[in-house]
């Protein structure tokens, strides 16, 4: 379907929904030509198998696949449906509305399950920022081995969490009666209330991700908000709360920091399920977990991009903080004289792979000149009296020499290196000066690891990278006050573009094993 405005419509602060009534549909896309469609964005719904009832669809935007898009001026909507293979295809659309945005971005962490994990890493992980979160759980299976018993549960709650209701089913919902599905929904609901959870058990994680018809009318007549997994972002609040998508967050690199991203750019929500938090190590046993530095480089994207971290609860209550809407980079005057002092400096040696002696650094920037003879070599930054995270350096082959940049904290540490022959690594810490500053646009070009900058930035950057090697390819941001943002994490070739929320003097790492490009402008 396409509905065009010839004199285009203004949604720069406002989102959209429509109602849909997917017949014989398995996903729905609306494209905003923002106003072409080269500079398009666009919102994609997966239905859930056996769904073909009415339901609001809120357009989140999961992609920006061109040019930056102009919402002030919206010369039309493109509504696909994607059918099932063999057809027939059908979908009704009804009642196009534009309501005002939020001030702000928003994210929802679930921490499905109720893991030890979630209660004695994330929890503490997230006090350290004042965030709360919600927990997903199954009444029967509180204090089950490996989780949450009713006193850390409670703990949470008393934080602030959402202890939300996850009904434990051997058979899904929707391959039951109506009556059994109610019982099923309201004893869940009323078990968790009876241990104290009365808020949290208002809100509903579908299980098994499936619902129909009748499955999405009870959740209306007994849950505030339902959620399943979906495809991305939606409105805050969602002007549809009983089919409320969220993402699983081991995809960080796949549609997770991306989702974020645009939450951040366009005031949406992003709700993001949490598995069980174990060590890299332990990833592999069970795809259906999150290692320990991934889940820690979630907490510090959605921190940098200055998403709003709230509760279901929150959700509806719409007590959740808004921003004013002033853009803190707006006027931001160039430094002068010396940005970062020079600080410390320390030098390794060494063959093979292995961990060095501890050392310390100052808050600011740390750069690496690595020598080494061999196939390829990674080395990770870690504080040896943290919690076991640990943050990427460098990771190339087929150079004998590279330099890397990354932002550091006043605080111990050590490298762990893993490589197949011997190396030299020279760190310090430099004097920065304003007069180093370069301007925008700025092309780059290398072969292998490298940084570029520092960069004089008024706000938000977009950069546009291509990678023609078969290996890790990475692209990190990082500013004169220690923040991190990941803008690229692939495998392979690569050729396409990603906003940096960046403002001031940044830098940008590059990871590579192959030639690569940089193309740096104002966004």
């Amino acid at each position: 379907m396409e509905i065009r405005f010839d004199d285009g419509i203004d949604f720069k602060d406002w989102d959209t929904s429509l109602a849909v009534k997917p017949e014989s549909v398995d996903r729905i896309i609306v494209e905003f030509l923002a106003p072409t469609q080269s500079q398009r964005l666009t919102s994609i719904r997966i239905v859930p198998d056996g769904y073909d009832g009415w339901f609001r669809m809120d357009c989140g935007y999961q992609q920006k696949p061109g040019e930056d898009p102009d919402l002030s001026n919206i010369t039309g909507l493109n509504i696909i449906a994607d059918g099932p293979d063999g057809g027939p295809t059908k979908l009704l659309v009804d009642d196009l509305r534009r309501t005002e945005s939020a001030a702000n971005g928003t994210a929802i962490l679930a921490f499905y399950g109720g893991h030890g994990s979630h209660y004695d890493i994330a929890a503490e992980m997230l006090e350290e920022r004042d965030w709360t979160a919600a927990v997903p759980v199954s009444p029967e299976q509180i204090g089950a081995a490996g989780r949450m018993g009713r006193t850390e549960l409670r703990d949470l709650r008393d934080r602030g969490w959402d202890v939300c209701s996850l009904p434990q089913v051997s058979t899904p919902l929707l391959e039951q009666s109506e009556d059994q599905q109610r019982q099923i929904l309201k004893t869940a609901r009323d078990a968790l209330a009876d241990e104290g959870f009365e808020d949290g058990s208002s809100h509903l994680f579908v299980p098994d991700d499936r619902m129909d018809t009748t499955t999405y009318g009870l959740t209306r007549e007994i849950h505030e908000t339902t959620f399943l997994s979906n495809a991305g972002t939606t409105s805050v609040p969602p002007t549809e709360m009983h089919m409320i998508p969220f993402i699983w967050s081991p995809a960080l690199h796949a549609g997770v920091r991306r989702h974020t991203n645009l939450s951040d750019q366009y005031n949406h929500l992003t709700v993001v399920r949490v598995p069980r938090i174990v060590d890299e190590a332990d990833v592999g046993v069970n795809e259906n977990r999150m290692s320990l530095d991934d889940f820690g480089l979630l907490l510090d994207h959605i921190e940098h991009r200055g998403l709003n971290v709230i509760t279901p609860s929150d959700l509806v209550d719409e007590t959740f903080e808004r921003a004013d809407g002033n853009d803190e980079t707006e006027n931001r005057e160039r430094p002068s004289g010396t940005i970062l002092e020079a600080d410390q400096s320390h030098t390794f040696e060494g063959s093979g792979s292995g961990n060095t002696s501890t050392f310390d650094l100052d808050e600011g920037v740390l750069v690496a000149n690595v020598s080494y003879d061999g196939g390829e070599i990674a080395v990770n930054v870690t504080k040896p009296d943290g919690i076991g995270r640990n943050e990427n350096l460098l990771i190339t082959s087929g150079n004998a020499t590279v330099e890397s940049i990354m932002a550091v904290d006043d605080d111990t540490y050590r490298l762990e290196v893993d490589a197949d022959g011997a190396w030299s690594i020279d760190l310090s810490q430099p004097a920065v000066d304003a007069d180093e500053l370069e301007d925008l646009p700025l092309e780059a070009t290398g072969t292998g690891s490298a940084f570029v900058g520092p960069l004089w930035n008024q706000g938000g950057i977009r950069v546009v990278a291509t990678h023609d090697g078969d290996g890790a390819f990475i692209v990190d941001g990082y500013d004169a006050d220690g923040s991190r943002e990941i803008l690229v994490h692939r495998t392979g070739e690569f050729n396409n573009s990603r906003s940096y929320k960046a403002g001031g003097p940044v830098w940008l790492n590059v990871e590579a094993n192959g030639d690569w490009t940089l193309e740096v402008v104002d966004s």
